[in-house]
C-alpha cells in the first residue's frame, strides 16, 4: 500500500538553539521574505508554496541533537551574484568557490549557516534539469 499524497505545499523546518540569530540570516543575510512567525519558530518563502522554517530548539516538535547531517540546497538563477553578496556576510562561514558539478550541466557553493547547518547555492545551466528545477 502506498499513500496517495495530495501535495499542496512543503515546509523544512531546521531548529536552532539560538532563535534569535538564525532569524537574523535568514531575513538578512538571504534576504528571505518571513510568511508566518507564531514567535517559537519562524516560515519564510522560498517561492510560491515552497518553505524554510526556522525552530526554537526548546519549544519545537522534536529536539535536535546534530545539524551537520543536514544540506540545505537552494537552486537559483543568479548564482555569482548570490556568490558575491555572501562574501563577508553575517552567519556565513566556510564559503566555497564556484565549482562545476562533474558530468552535469550544474554550477554551485557551499557554506555553512548558524549552528552548523550546511548550505548549497546551486543553477543548473542547460537542459531538462534546468526546467525540472
Amino acid at each position: 500500500f502506498m499513500a496517495k499524497l495530495d501535495l499542496t505545499s512543503n515546509i523544512t523546518f531546521l531548529y536552532f538553539n539560538d532563535l534569535a540569530k538564525a532569524k537574523e540570516f535568514f531575513s538578512e543575510t538571504l534576504g528571505l521574505p518571513v510568511a508566518y512567525d507564531p514567535g517559537w519558530a519562524c516560515v519564510y518563502r522560498l517561492r510560491d508554496k515552497s518553505f524554510v522554517g526556522a525552530v526554537d530548539n526548546a519549544s519545537g516538535s522534536i529536539q535536535v541533537d546534530s545539524t551537520s547531517s543536514v544540506l540545505v540546497s537552494l537552486t537559483v538563477s543568479n548564482l555569482h551574484e548570490v556568490h558575491a553578496a555572501l562574501q563577508g556576510a553575517k552567519g556565513v562561514d566556510g564559503l566555497s568557490p564556484i565549482k562545476q558539478v562533474k558530468d552535469m550541466a550544474l554550477e554551485s557553493f557551499f557554506f555553512t549557516g548558524p549552528e552548523g547547518y550546511h548550505f548549497e547555492v546551486e543553477q543548473f545551466t542547460s537542459g531538462e534539469l534546468r526546467q525540472l528545477f
